[in-house]
């Protein structure tokens, strides 16, 4: 009987780990361009018997002669002859690239790579498509609420008669059809100003021809009553105004000194006549709180809330198409599916992105190993038996179409039971026999492996799929939430044919080392949809352990990195593209584990290019910044080691952040987040009760009443000119909207402290123990230690109960954890008892308990 080794827990790295064994083969016969003659097809053993070996290699997996090539020449039939030439090279305008020593077909990333008179599309150039083709567009964003004076910039998205996008190069003109707006121009987007308070109406238009879209504005009057602030509170993802949020002003102090209800337009107007925390309650979105506002400035501020991710679960089920036949032996096909997200990453919970895990028994030479890969990822090969389809979530917003049931699309926005995003896929497609046995060592760092075979990754392609429309429900305990629509992803859509070099700028430490490994994203953004990914690069810092991620294969220094990409296509043309780099102190993917630590650089990318070499490395404009480590938070109502009642503090001095926010969750996945200025943060905020009947988001809400989980993260956010931002200019300024912030971030680092916890590793409950015998716990969000400079907490504190005397009350204290978080504990040499209760809890550095307490239970036996 076959042993199965104890399943990967790391969905993020084992999918890492299947992608890279599949982009560290070579190309086979599916991939490779089209030969005329020459040694094209010859049998061989070694190169020699290929001819000449600058033109053919001898592909020993198939025993055959295959093209290669040194430079992009030995592609064409200047340097080939017409014998050897390849016919997918000669085909198209723009030739073919050498690739990993392969020729493959170049592709484009803009009109400005075709000739005159054709556009880049899909990657390919060609000729413009009729704009009679074109049946509807849609407006981005479709509603605005905002005051007299400010700018915004609309897109629009185009579609054909049969629901395809279009992207037309030019003929889109854009107008003010009221004179609320000012505004107007030619191309994807148009700037626009608001010029006169009125209600909602159509006032920004569209047009293509004969179609048009518009999209409708409610334009406030100017806010200028003195001692006033007004508060709009909209939908984060649908822009609709949120009706019935209570909004309260507090003191320094944290007690209300004003409340209201946001009316129809989501519009609340309170006293404040000092600098104020302002915070918004509402039981369907996040709360969301503006430390220490600056009274000094507009007093109008735009706060835009989130729906909480728990409330409503739904998305679409993808099915891959296309997919190339392979010969004898089968092959290892993979599909990393997802729907583009809004805004950052750490504003959605995991689940609304990759979904929940299953197990897969993969088997290869006879070895089997059991991965846990998210519910988006397709697998077919390797005794694997693909599904029909794989589940893909997705965050809602707007939709303008009914749902199946009828719902109308306003009522659907509203309510957050509909969304419209891109559904996007890497894939990737392996002959068996080309598979590294490495792939199934329980040891592999599969990091590590990405980083080093990410030249060869010929087989790497991306599928987009813009435009998608699904329900969402709310979920019922133990029961399976309706399947979503069905839509179909090409599994070889388009190819990652750019491969460039990015110098990723040194790590930063935390707690005793440096961050240990980096991701870059090369991805761009569909205006109103989200973030997709269109290519990736890996890296690790591990030989030495140092600022710098390791030197990788034929780079010249440490600190550059491999990235693979595509060009953006199927609709995402034009559009923006942008650069994450990620680094972290674990693993990536999956539920955010407690005390992961990452830091990521954004920057703007003109364009994927064409450097395998790495001649030209991309650099980064910004730093990592620092992890925000330090934060406190007491949630009694009495002070607590320096910390009023409610107060949470942190010191952002070193970071290198202008902005820092701190985001409770509790068991429900509600969320309570806190925005402050860096350079206020060390001050502090007290936090306000929420609103009678709304529950208290900084605790748990389990039945002991313990704290919410925290995360907090830093900020580095810059206006659109270059210039840094603070908190109340962000907030006046709508920039708090996902998208608007999103594109203003340079720089971001956060923190998961999790939630203090204490849990029994050994005994098991009822257990016989021997007299003063070794007991062990796992502690989570919280340090033990003695030294408080490096953030140290406290100990573990093991109080003995119920034996006989010589071990009655007796207590025992712990304070020297393992890097996995568990405390060793001895129990008393005299202690006995039949039933004795051995009680773990969590205490400060002066040995007092932790408010709200935080223990564990457990009873033995000790003859």
């Amino acid at each position: 009987m076959r042993s199965i080794p104890h399943p990967v827990r790391s969905p993020g790295l084992v999918l890492a780990c299947l992608l890279a064994c599949a982009m560290g083969c070579a190309m086979s016969d599916m991939e490779a361009p089209f030969i005329h003659g020459g040694w094209a097809d010859t049998f061989c053993t070694v190169d020699q018997d290929c001819g000449d070996p600058a033109l053919f290699f001898c592909n020993t997996a198939l025993s055959r002669c295959e093209p290669s090539c040194r430079t992009d020449l030995d592609c064409s039939v200047m340097r080939r002859g017409e014998v050897n030439a390849i016919a997918a090279c000669e085909s198209q305008a723009l030739g073919c690239r050498c690739d990993a020593s392969r020729c493959v077909p170049a592709l484009c990333t803009g009109d400005s790579d075709c000739e005159d008179g054709e556009l880049c599309r899909d990657g390919a150039c060609g000729p413009p498509p009729p704009s009679s083709t074109v049946a509807a567009c849609r407006v981005v964003p479709e509603r605005i609420i905002a005051p007299v004076g400010t700018t915004l910039r609309f897109e629009a998205w185009m579609s054909d008669v049969t629901g395809q996008p279009f992207v037309p190069r030019n003929g889109l003109a854009w107008s003010a059809v009221s004179a609320r707006v000012k505004g107007g121009g030619t191309g994807s987007g148009a700037t626009f100003t608001l010029e006169s308070a009125g209600a909602e109406v159509e006032a920004v238009e569209a047009r293509l021809g004969n179609v048009t879209c518009r999209a409708r504005v409610t334009v406030l009057p100017p806010h200028t009553a003195s001692g006033q602030v007004r508060v709009v509170v909209t939908d984060a993802l649908t822009g609709y105004p949120v009706e019935g949020a209570s909004v309260v002003v507090a003191d320094a102090l944290g007690g209300a000194t004003a409340r209201e209800s946001t009316d129809a337009l989501g519009v609340a107007v309170l006293v404040a006549r000092s600098d104020s925390t302002v915070s918004v309650f509402h039981p369907d979105f996040g709360y969301l709180t503006v430390a220490n506002y600056d009274m000094s400035g507009t007093r109008d501020l735009r706060l835009p809330l989130r729906r909480n991710p728990a409330d409503r679960v739904g998305g679409v089920r993808a099915r891959f198409i296309h997919l190339s036949p392979v010969g004898v032996g089968g092959a290892l096909s993979l599909g990393m599916a997802g729907l583009s997200v809004p805004g950052l990453l750490s504003e959605s919970a995991s689940a609304q992105v990759q979904g929940s895990d299953r197990d897969v028994d993969l088997t290869l030479r006879g070895v089997t190993r059991q991965f846990q890969l998210p519910a988006s990822v397709w697998v077919n090969g390797l005794g694997v038996l693909p599904p029909e389809s794989v589940d893909v979530p997705g965050i809602s917003g707007v939709c303008d179409t009914a749902l199946a049931d009828g719902t109308d699309p306003e009522t659907a926005t509203r309510s957050g039971t509909c969304g419209t995003r891109t559904a996007w896929a890497l894939t990737a497609q392996v002959p068996s026999g080309e598979l590294p046995a490495g792939m199934m060592d329980p040891g592999a760092d599969p990091l590590l492996l990405l980083a080093r075979v990410l030249p060869q990754s010929g087989r790497f392609s991306s599928a987009v799929q813009r435009d998608v429309r699904f329900p969402l429900h709310a979920p019922i305990e133990g029961k399976i939430p309706p399947s979503g629509p069905l839509t179909s992803l090409d599994f070889q859509q388009v190819p990652l044919a750019f491969p460039f070099v990015v110098r990723v700028p040194p790590l930063p430490r935390f707690r005793d080392s440096y961050l240990s490994r980096a991701l870059v994203v090369g991805s761009v953004t569909a205006p109103g949809q989200g973030t997709v990914p269109l290519g990736l690069g890996a890296a690790v810092n591990a030989n030495p352990v140092d600022p710098n991620t390791d030197t990788q294969p034929l780079l010249s220094s440490p600190g550059l990195v491999r990235v693979r990409m595509a060009p953006a296509h199927h609709g995402l043309e034009g559009q923006a593209y942008r650069l994450v780099a990620v680094a972290s102190s674990g693993a990536l993917g999956g539920e955010e584990p407690v005390g992961l630590a990452t830091s990521a650089v954004m920057t703007p990318l003109d364009a994927p290019h064409f450097d395998p070499e790495g001649t030209t490395p991309v650099t980064l404009a910004d730093a990592f910044l620092g992890i925000p480590e330090g934060a406190h938070y007491n949630p009694d109502a009495s002070p607590w080691h320096g910390l009023l009642p409610r107060e949470w503090r942190m010191d952002t001095s070193l970071l290198g952040a202008t902005i820092v926010r701190a985001t409770f969750t509790n068991v429900a996945g509600r969320r309570w987040t806190v925005w402050a200025d860096s350079r206020r943060s060390v001050t502090g905020v007290r936090l306000p009760l929420p609103p009678s009947g709304l529950e208290d988001r900084t605790f748990q809400g389990d039945t002991e009443g313990s704290r919410a989980s925290l995360s907090v993260e830093a900020l580095n956010v810059a206006m659109s000119e270059g210039r840094s931002t603070n908190l109340s200019t962000l907030a006046e300024s709508g920039g708090m909207a996902p998208e608007l912030l999103a594109s203003s971030v340079r720089a971001a680092s956060t923190l998961n402290y999790g939630r203090p916890q204490v849990t029994w590793l050994a005994p098991a409950e009822g257990a016989s123990l021997a007299r003063g015998a070794t007991v062990r716990v796992r502690v989570d969000g919280f340090q033990v230690g003695t030294d408080a400079g490096n953030g140290d907490e406290g100990g573990v504190l093991l109080t003995v109960r119920d034996g006989g005397p010589a071990c009655d009350l007796s207590v025992v204290l712990g304070d020297v954890a393992t890097r996995s978080g568990e405390v060793a504990l001895s129990l008393p040499p005299a202690c006995s008892g039949m039933e004795v209760t051995l009680v773990a809890s969590l205490v400060d550095g002066l040995g007092l308990p932790l408010r709200p307490a935080v223990s564990a239970a457990r009873t033995v036996r000790v003859p």
